[in-house]
Formats: C-alpha cells, sequence, structure tokens
C-alpha cells in the first residue's frame, strides 16, 4: 500500500516519461545523458513504490501496461509542475519574481524611503513592494511576529534573532516662517523655547520623547500651545503664524528649498534621531535580501 506521506522521486518520473517517448531504455539513457542501469534503477523504484509493472516488452521495444497508461499523464502533470516550481524558484533567485514587505516609521516612511524604493522598483519591476508606516514600536513587534520581513525603526535595542545597521541619522530643528525674528539666525538659545508658542508632536511620538529628553537634560520647562499628530501639520501650523515648531531636519527640506520656512538648530542640544534597520537572519527571501543591501549600500 503506498503511503499518502511517501512520494516518488521526481527524477523517476522524468525517467518514465522518457521511456514512453523513446521506446526503449538504451534511448531513453541517451536522451537523459544517465547510464542505462540507472534508467533501469529509476524505473524498477518507480514501480515498487506503486506496485505495479509500467511496462511490457514487445520484441525490442517497451510498451506501457494498463497501469502505466492510466499513470502517463499524470506523470506528465506531476513533471510539468515540477518543472513550473523550479522554474518560479529561479526567477525568484533572479529577481524576476516575489514580493517583500517592509514597514518604516512616519518620518522615513514619509520622508527618505520613497526614493529607495522607487530605485528598487526601477532595477527589479517585477517585485511587488509593500510599504507600512507606523510607530516604531508597533513595527518592531510586526517584525518580530514575522508579519513583515523588514523594518526601519527607531530607538530599538538589539533583539535575539536579528541584525540591525544604522540607515540614517537625522536631528530635530526649530522652524519658524521666514518673516520671523528668528529667521535670520542659525541657531537660537535654548532658553528661548520657553518665551514662545510651541507646536510639537504629541506625547507618544518619538520626536516628542527625544525633545523632552533634551528639555529636561536642560532643566527647561516649555508650555506647547498645539500637539500634532505628523509634522505636515506642524508645518502648516507655523506656516499660518500660530507658532514655532520643532521637526526632524529631513521634513523642512522641501520648505528650506521653496523658501517658506528656516530651520535653526538648538545650540547646546543633542536632539540626534538615529533610524536602525532591523531584519532576521536569515531573511530567507532574495527580494527582501536585495531590498536589505539598497537600503544599507
Amino acid at each position: 500500500m503506498i503511503s499518502r506521506r511517501s512520494y516518488p522521486n521526481p527524477q523517476a518520473l522524468r525517467v518514465f516519461l522518457s521511456v514512453v517517448q523513446e521506446g526503449s531504455v538504451g534511448r531513453a539513457a541517451l536522451a537523459l545523458g544517465m547510464t542505462q542501469p540507472g534508467v533501469s534503477q529509476h524505473l524498477y523504484a518507480l514501480e515498487k513504490f506503486i506496485g505495479y509493472s509500467l511496462f511490457a516488452r514487445q520484441g525490442r521495444r517497451l510498451v506501457l501496461t494498463k497501469a502505466g497508461q492510466d499513470l502517463l499523464p499524470e506523470a506528465r502533470r506531476a513533471v510539468q509542475a515540477l518543472e513550473e516550481f523550479i522554474q518560479a524558484a529561479q526567477a525568484l533567485d533572479r529577481l524576476e519574481r516575489g514580493r517583500v514587505e517592509i514597514g518604516a516609521a512616519t518620518t522615513m516612511a514619509v520622508y527618505v524611503l520613497p526614493k529607495y524604493l522607487t530605485e528598487f522598483k526601477r532595477l527589479h519591476p517585477e517585485i511587488r513592494i509593500t510599504l507600512e508606516s507606523g510607530s516604531s514600536e508597533r513595527l518592531t513587534q510586526r517584525l518580530v511576529q514575522g508579519e513583515i520581513e523588514l523594518a526601519v525603526v527607531e530607538a530599538v535595542e538589539h533583539l535575539k534573532g536579528f541584525s540591525r545597521q544604522l540607515f540614517y541619522e537625522d536631528e530635530l530643528v526649530v522652524i519658524v516662517p521666514p518673516e520671523h525674528p528668528w529667521a535670520k539666525r542659525e541657531e537660537i538659545e535654548a532658553p528661548w523655547l520657553a518665551e514662545v508658542p510651541l507646536i510639537v508632536r504629541d506625547p507618544g511620538a518619538m520626536t516628542y520623547r527625544v525633545l523632552g529628553r533634551a528639555l529636561e537634560q536642560a532643566g527647561l520647562e516649555v508650555r506647547p500651545v498645539f500637539y500634532t499628530d505628523n509634522h505636515e501639520v506642524t508645518k502648516r501650523l507655523v506656516l499660518e503664524g500660530a507658532g514655532v515648531g520643532i521637526v526632524s531636519s529631513v521634513v523642512v527640506r522641501p520648505n528650506l528649498r521653496v523658501g517658506n520656512l528656516r530651520a535653526l538648530r538648538i545650540r547646546g542640544m543633542e536632539l540626534r534621531r538615529l533610524f536602525w534597520l532591523l531584519y532576521p537572519e536569515p531573511l530567507g527571501n532574495p527580494a527582501a535580501e536585495a531590498l536589505k543591501d539598497l537600503l544599507v549600500a
């Protein structure tokens, strides 16, 4: 009785089809680049597996038995499916098919990653990319759970089974409109922040945590007039004259080129933000591996 958990050797199926096509073991051996004993061994193993003879001899030619005739279409389908599997695996290796899921902290997803993903898509147009944005904590959790393959996140500790590489270094800056009294400056003094209406990210955001630690170390207490859930809202409020904003420097670069905002550093304050690329080892996905290599090149 054939076990449902056992499978015939795929090479034996290919040998079976070749013998059918060539009509003899000798010609099948030549066509496959094998020895005749090797072909015979594969046929014997296949017949032993199914429990019936596949061929009967008529003179010098082998002809299919009834069992062989019944199984021939299935053998062709099985070999065809195997060939398609091999082709798909080769396409994955050549990055001609596949997909990759990446998550990124919102600042990175909006302002930094698009240029990398566009370049990756240009190099590998058949790869499907899914980009998810969110908080670093949530994306790290999704990475650990295997729901995404790569994560660009902030302030993460080393995770067992995962590698991390520095991806991007940013800093927080003060932003004001061109007509603001500070607009001509490159730096401001930290105590000045307590004297102006401040617009900052909400307390749960990593931006606020970095700012909060710096203010605490400087012994400063500020009273923001607005808390926002994203940098674009902060910029819009500053443009409308609602106050002075604090955002990541990468966020304001387009505005600096246009000239409708100015960015200033805070003297003596450490406001760096480090974003790390996290990924499992091994990745086990050629597309994710290629994207990882592009991001940290």
